[in-house]
């Protein structure tokens, strides 16, 4: 198992086990609705690097932010395969996909700032720095990091296409 792959099941079964992931916010008391929405990794990030496509592909597990809330999200519909990174169907979609299909899976609580977003797991917040690099953001974790989070920048797009929840 890749340490993608592991990070990725520790951040699901934060949602899934502990019944949510909390965000929390930094320093900034002020509360930021800038992450409202659907996100998803960019498929072709590797572990410190962005994505050389810009983010036209991305992975099929994402995260609703909505009202304070954070929902962990899978598309269900996706038939991409050669375009992925294990070319595998459905693990990936394009990110100017106009409709996409998602199941619900676990809801949390969610906590953010207009250029943070800390993720609790484990009696441990790791914090990520956000930072816009085109139609992607980069979130970096702290320097001050938990166990259980590598120092794996996550690479982050906002879904914009209509969504049908299954």
């Amino acid at each position: 198992m890749t340490n993608r792959m592991i990070l990725k099941a520790i951040l699901i079964s934060a949602l899934l086990v502990s019944g949510g992931v909390s965000l929390a916010h930094a320093e900034s008391k002020s509360k930021s609705n800038a992450w409202d929405g659907l996100w998803f990794e960019c498929e072709f990030a590797s572990r410190q690097a962005p994505p050389q496509d810009e983010c036209a592909m991305l992975d099929d597990d994402g995260f609703l932010f909505s009202s304070g809330r954070v929902t962990y999200m899978k598309v269900i519909d996706s038939t991409e395969k050669d375009d992925c990174k294990k070319q595998r169907a459905g693990q990936c979609f394009k990110a100017n996909a106009p409709k996409i299909t998602i199941t619900e899976q676990r809801n949390g609580k969610a906590k953010f700032t207009d250029t943070t977003i800390g993720l609790s797991f484990l009696a441990c917040t790791q914090i990520f720095h956000m930072t816009k690099m085109g139609e992607f953001y980069e979130a970096k974790p702290d320097q001050d990091r938990c166990f259980w989070a590598g120092e794996k920048h996550f690479y982050l797009r906002q879904y914009q296409g209509e969504v049908v929840l299954d």
